[in-house]
């Protein structure tokens, strides 16, 4: 049987006045003591020096307290090394909080059934640091004997990354848990978290001074050339239905444009972390993964930069997991030092940032609207308490239009 464990939802005083380290630099001396095995070797020579000075009650006390640390030694040892483990999951890219399947397969070898294995170090990235132990991806509570068995555990990531970031290993402390026997995975199979991208309704308008040197001819937009006409999707403009067609029809039909391809959209990323909150990076990110989304799926031609790496994104498929694949790169506590690349002049840009109480900024930069260089940017600021889903969504649908078409 496997179970998944969920994390507690905090430490009382007393549970940190026990576990807070408050002598750090003696850690290297009593680091045996750490686990509950070196108690009990503490014990045991305590126990030795009673039966050769006080009473013979004590070698007996010595004799009980050797087996168990024997017992709880060698079994554990033994079972992390007698069963062969594989971890595979179904998909090889997710998003996050997206339930994604965990295949695990265990090969017992021994005639005897195993307890209290467990994997760690697999999906074992949280959005804020908290302190505690870590918890396991998959607990198994039992394993039959001479038998190969699979288990299919639903597990939802909660912050982007690739998995395992570091080793996967396989542990056991059954039966007295006073010592954890570990032994590194080999047969494991990686899988890439991708942030979590919100739906955002229509396509943005910014078209810059000049059309783009390079593209595949005309793309479609709000202005232009008349292309023929569609069913309405949400976040089309009131002024771009086709009345006639939509009286003839009964459902609302819009007419579809096309213009000359657009320039290339600079997105800048910061990826710094001066505040230190794992959950405000991953909120900038998240914002980020959904407006590169949104254009990409427009077809606008896109050069990503974060940090001070740039990115220039492919066509297709393709460019999307390129682009979402360097947004998981990133990493959980953000870039020390990273400073952000500036926006070219007279050229489209959006950059991402955060403000000072921690929501997100994304400031626009259009030549084609404001001919000042003073006014030509345009703010705007996703409060992260009151919902990313909800701001995002009209996020390029003007209200007026949005609710007279509804």
């Amino acid at each position: 049987m496997a179970t998944v464990h969920a994390a507690s939802e905090g430490k009382g005083l007393v549970a940190r006045l026990l576990t807070t380290d408050f002598c750090p630099w003696a850690n290297r001396f009593v680091f045996w003591l750490k686990e509950p095995v070196g108690w009990f070797v503490l014990a045991t020579a305590a126990s030795v020096i009673v039966g050769l000075y006080v009473a013979p009650i004590g070698w007996t006390l010595a004799a009980s307290l050797a087996f168990l640390i024997a017992v709880g030694m060698v079994w554990p040892a033994i079972a992390v090394r007698a069963v062969g483990c594989g971890l595979s999951p179904d998909k090889q890219q997710v998003h996050e909080d997206d339930s994604c399947e965990l295949r695990v397969e265990l090969t017992n070898r021994w005639p005897l059934p195993i307890w209290g294995l467990a994997v760690e170090g697999f999906f074992d990235r949280k959005r804020e640091l908290v302190d505690e132990a870590d918890i396991p991806t998959v607990a198994l509570a039992f394993v039959r004997a001479m038998a190969i068995s699979t288990y299919r555990i639903s597990i939802r990531p909660e912050l982007r990354g690739r998995y395992p970031s570091g080793d996967a290993v396989l542990t056991c402390s059954f039966p007295f848990g006073i010592w954890t026997a570990k032994r590194k995975l080999k047969d494991v199979s990686p899988i890439t978290v991708w942030p979590k991208i919100y739906p955002m309704a229509g396509e943005t308008a910014m078209t810059g001074r000049r059309a783009s040197e390079s593209g595949e001819g005309n793309r479609s937009g709000r202005a232009g050339d008349f292309r023929g006409i569609r069913e309405y999707r949400h976040g089309d403009s009131m002024r771009q239905v086709n009345w006639i067609a939509t009286a003839r029809s009964g459902e609302l039909v819009v007419t579809d444009r096309c213009g000359p391809q657009r320039p290339i959209v600079q997105v800048i990323v910061d990826v710094g972390n001066e505040s230190g909150s794992r959950d405000q990076l991953a909120d900038r990110i998240r914002v980020a993964a959904s407006l590169l989304a949104n254009l990409h799926h427009s077809a606008v031609p896109l050069q990503v930069h974060v940090g001070q790496q740039c990115l220039q994104v492919r066509r297709g498929w393709d460019g999307f997991v390129q682009t979402m694949d360097r947004l998981a790169d990133i990493p959980a506590d953000g870039c020390v030092g990273s400073s952000n690349a500036q926006p070219l002049l007279d050229s489209v840009s959006i950059t991402i940032s955060s403000n000072s109480s921690g929501d997100v900024t994304v400031c626009m930069l259009d030549p084609s609207v404001h001919q000042r260089i003073t006014d030509r940017h345009t703010h705007r600021v996703i409060c992260r308490d009151q919902g990313l889903s909800s701001q995002l969504l009209p996020f390029w649908v003007g209200a007026s239009d949005a609710s007279l078409v509804a």
